[in-house]
């Protein structure tokens, strides 16, 4: 059994999708949406639980072989203005929760972490996992303080973890919240009759990966017995600025967007693209969608 935690997110539900095939699985979130329901009530074990909740999630552990972390509760876009929230719900009940997992024989803990924000502003670029970790925004803090957890609890207790360093995945079904994903918040303000904001100059690079490369990635991981007790990048492995983002939406959509220019944030990295060699070589895995094709498809999938 493999339970995926956040199931009803964006990530979620792509790798509820694509696993659901092969294995057995169990989602877990908070609440699901009438869509959720009806695609997967047939051949997935849904379960309701709030990720702060011991007896809802200890619960949800039963018979459970490997959990696919994904919640989280912040984003890059918060900056630093509620670290001390940041931590109570994102770094408290995920440490009670690995306990838990553990005590309920949980084998493997597949943590989707953040390949664009636990690095910092002075990585090597591309970056290796073996780049030094400096974040500057609380969401790559919480993020590295619960990867630390994990190294540990595998050192002292033997819980064998793969952390997954992702960059910024986007596709069909992605929605605009809590301040993330640059092209679903691109697509919301166009729709609402609004210029794009843009913080800085537009230079700012990401590594931007389509959401079915990420869940094939996730599947080789979870087929690949090599992968336990390692760090991976996942991405595309190539930078696109904010500037190129908006030219190659504007090209599909046929359209141009109003700009607005804001100055930049402080806690922001400038240019974030990852090294993907590790991840290539050990999973024989390969991103294969261009931002391009990407975004064509995602307004195909729309209809």
């Amino acid at each position: 059994m493999i339970a995926i935690y956040g199931a009803n997110g964006f990530i979620g539900r792509s790798l509820v999708r694509q696993l659901s095939e092969k294995f057995a699985i169990r989602a877990v979130s908070r609440g699901f949406d009438e869509q959720f329901l009806s695609e997967f009530r047939s051949r997935v074990d849904i379960r309701e639980g709030d990720f702060g909740s011991t007896i809802s999630m200890l619960s949800s552990l039963s018979d459970v072989d490997t959990v696919i972390q994904l919640i989280s509760s912040s984003s890059p876009g918060m900056g630093n203005r509620v670290l001390v929230d940041d931590i109570q719900e994102n770094v408290i009940p995920h440490v009670s929760f690995i306990q838990n997992a553990m005590a309920a024989g949980v084998r493997r803990y597949i943590f989707v972490s953040s390949g664009g924000t636990v690095y910092g502003p002075n990585a090597p670029v591309p970056t290796a996992e073996t780049a030094r970790t400096n974040p500057i925004n609380s969401h790559g803090m919480t993020k590295l303080m619960i990867e630390k957890y994990l190294q540990m609890f595998s050192r002292v207790d033997g819980l064998e973890y793969v952390i997954l360093r992702v960059s910024n995945p986007y596709g069909p079904g992605q929605t605009f919240r809590k301040g993330q994903g640059l092209i679903p918040a691109i697509l919301q303000r166009h729709r609402e009759g609004r210029p794009i904001q843009i913080f800085g100059d537009g230079s700012s690079e990401r590594d931007y990966i389509y959401i079915d490369d990420l869940t094939a990635a996730v599947e080789k991981v979870v087929t690949c017995p090599e992968a336990g007790n390692e760090v991976l990048n996942i991405g595309k492995g190539e930078g696109r600025s904010i500037l190129e983002v908006i030219e190659t939406l504007e090209a599909v959509l046929g359209v141009r967007f109003e700009k607005e220019f804001l100055p930049g944030r402080n806690t922001d990295v400038s240019r974030s693209i990852l090294d993907i060699s590790k991840a290539r070589q050990l999973l024989s895995w390969s991103p294969d969608i261009s931002l391009e094709e990407g975004v064509a498809r995602m307004f195909a999938a729309q209809g």
